[in-house]
């Protein structure tokens, strides 16, 4: 008998972010699964911005409900499961969290970025860290993404249960394009990004350097990295594209030189892991999260140094060691993160929680 999960789809349909894309390809996956019953929580006022239609197999639920209303709605018993159309285990796939009826819960945590350094989040640092430990202790089991960030989790709330279950990178377009003379930065400009320095440790490259291509939303907290952003575009060497479409991104990503990574921590990577399944070179910051998914095939500096952060995009554009290394070993390591398996492993855990 197939178990009714429902899954939070909010940030599929509201986001183009990290998150927006594994919530997008996780249920991609568990609609192919043939044990789980997926249904999809998409009930928002919002507008959808991405377009992103239920996959075969799934069944969406999505009704103009607006967010504040639904813990009144939960109070009458038309939580999430119900809202759903009924399940067992609902699955929170983000930092807003949807009340619940009778069924248990899942909750993926992304990273705790805001916890490691609150600054990076500003006003807002406060009430995400009341929320996710409110919502820990609400549910059955935690999913990390990366043992970084279970790590992080354990130290933040040391009685949750926490899984560690990658996410998959098989979602890329493995075709690259003839290389093209630029160097690709992926990220929403917000302080833990650390465009910043990157744009610093840019002015230290050494001419002729390639066109930098920075794609990323306005964040938080940034205006003055917005300015600097805005004054390099106008001075003709920087291009910027506050948003971009998934054709848009795969085509600068599998054409690029190489793939600039600078942010101070992440839960994950989605952006360095798609460019090793493309054989682009990663120059990242030295830390545990990318450590663990570069695993011997990223380019490495303290990003909080410009001039290091130079001169690892410096040995990234010249040495041909690491430009064949990013183009053996990255795919390989990128092609151990399936979306099948990652499916395959949170079903067996809605399977394990609903048992208990």
């Amino acid at each position: 008998m197939r178990l009714p999960i429902a899954l939070d789809y909010r940030p599929a349909m509201l986001s183009g972010s990290g998150i927006g894309r594994a919530v997008r390809e996780l249920a991609r996956a568990l609609a192919a699964c043939d044990d789980v019953d997926v249904r999809l929580f998409a009930h928002s006022l919002a507008p959808a911005r991405v377009a992103c239609p239920p996959p075969p197999g799934a069944r969406l639920s999505r009704l103009p409900l607006p967010g504040r209303c639904l813990p009144a709605l939960a109070r009458l018993g038309l939580g999430a499961d119900r809202l759903a159309g009924g399940a067992r285990i609902v699955h929170w796939t983000d930092y807003v969290h949807p009340p619940v009826s009778t069924a248990r819960v899942v909750l993926t945590v992304h990273d705790l970025a805001f916890v490691r350094e609150p600054a990076w989040h500003g006003a807002a640092a406060g009430g995400l860290r009341a929320r996710t430990a409110a919502a820990i202790a609400a549910a059955a089991v935690v999913v990390a993404p990366s043992q970084a960030t279970a790590s992080d989790v354990r130290a933040f709330a040391p009685r949750a249960d926490v899984r560690v279950i990658p996410f998959g990178a098989d979602h890329a377009p493995v075709a690259p394009l003839p290389t093209a003379d630029h160097v690709l930065c992926l990220g929403t400009i917000e302080p833990r990004k650390n465009h910043r320095a990157l744009l610093q440790a840019w002015s230290l490259l050494p001419a002729p350097r390639p066109r930098l291509v920075v794609v990323g939303r306005v964040g938080w907290e940034c205006a003055d990295v917005v300015r600097e952003l805005r004054a390099a575009a106008a001075a003709g060497w920087l291009d910027w594209l506050p948003a971009a479409d998934d054709a848009t991104v795969w085509r600068l990503l599998r054409s690029a030189r190489a793939l600039a990574f600078p942010s101070l921590w992440e839960g994950f990577g989605f952006p360095p892991l798609e460019a090793m399944a493309l054989g682009v070179p990663v120059v990242a910051h030295d830390c545990a999260p990318m450590r663990e998914l570069g695993h011997g095939v990223f380019t490495f500096a303290d990003a909080r140094e410009p001039a290091l952060l130079a001169a690892a995009l410096q040995r990234a554009l010249t040495d041909d060691g690491v430009r064949m290394r990013a183009a053996t070993a990255g795919p390989a390591r990128a092609a151990q993160f399936r979306w099948a398996d990652c499916a395959q492993s949170h079903a067996a855990l809605y399977r394990e929680v609903a048992a208990c």
